[in-house]
């Protein structure tokens, strides 16, 4: 497939750009000044939760990669190389939406198919996943999140490329706050901001209930790590990208996993 270019404002305020092009495995490569590409490593090991985003890599880091890595895995996309100019992948508007957008149209590749013959349960604080095999090649997500700034909110969702880029890639991150929050007197043009009394964003929800679908989104990305489809389905409530990782390590370490190649 051709070389696909993103490029936008990070979240730390700089420019970013990141180009993606099929290959046989999947890679990720850092460019900085003149210096030869430098492989970043994107293994269980490699990956750091910063201030409530994923960045992956060792000695060298690359930040804010959870919402593509989210595209990639809604489009089925593995055996790509990113190039990534910058450490940081743009933010866009805290969603995976521009992402899916450029994406889509490319052929994809649905990898190897990963499951997992019994329960599979992992837990945090006030958070839980939990994994049930199906006898279906298919992935279902049963996600909840509950606030009291919000209630509770829940969708299920069968995942496969046409859900996700309807339901999943727009909705866009989000926090809950209070009133007096300086970031709502200024907001920026993404995400939105939940207090008790009111919702804050710089444009119209796109979903009554974006918030949980933004945690279906932040899970998938974070479950990009095993690179394959996951099928089976996931029940879970009030995840974090923490939770999400420790799920993933739950899943890798679980003996009598099948690995079938499509």
């Amino acid at each position: 497939m051709g070389r696909i270019r993103f490029a936008d404002r990070c979240l730390s305020g700089r420019d970013g750009v990141v180009e993606v092009r099929g290959e046989r495995q999947f890679g990720v490569y850092l460019h900085e000044d003149s210096t030869p590409p430098l492989k970043i490593s994107y293994e269980l090991d490699s990956v750091h939760i910063d201030n409530h985003s994923v960045a992956i890599g060792k000695q060298t880091r690359l930040h804010v990669v959870e919402h593509l890595f989210s595209a990639l895995f809604g489009l089925n996309l593995y055996n790509v190389r990113l190039d990534v100019y910058g450490n940081e992948i743009p933010f866009f508007d805290g969603s995976s939406q521009d992402f899916v957008q450029a994406l889509a149209d490319l052929e994809h590749d649905r990898g190897k198919s990963i499951r997992f013959p019994r329960r599979i349960d992992v837990t945090a604080g006030n958070g839980r996943i939990s994994y049930l095999p199906l006898d279906e090649d298919q992935l279902i997500v049963e996600m909840s999140l509950i606030h009291p700034h919000i209630g509770t909110q829940q969708i299920v969702l069968n995942i496969d490329r046409d859900t996700y880029r309807r339901e999943i890639a727009p909705a866009r991150t989000f926090v809950f706050t209070d009133d007096d929050d300086h970031r709502l007197r200024e907001l920026p043009p993404y995400g939105v901001g939940i207090t008790h009394n009111a919702v804050y964003s710089a444009s119209p929800l796109r979903f009554p209930d974006e918030p949980v679908r933004h945690k279906v989104l932040d899970l998938l990305g974070d479950l990009y790590v095993l690179r394959g489809r996951l099928t089976g389905r996931i029940i879970a409530a009030n995840t974090s990208h923490l939770l999400n990782f420790k799920f993933a390590s739950e899943l890798l370490l679980s003996p009598g996993g099948v690995y079938e190649n499509d």
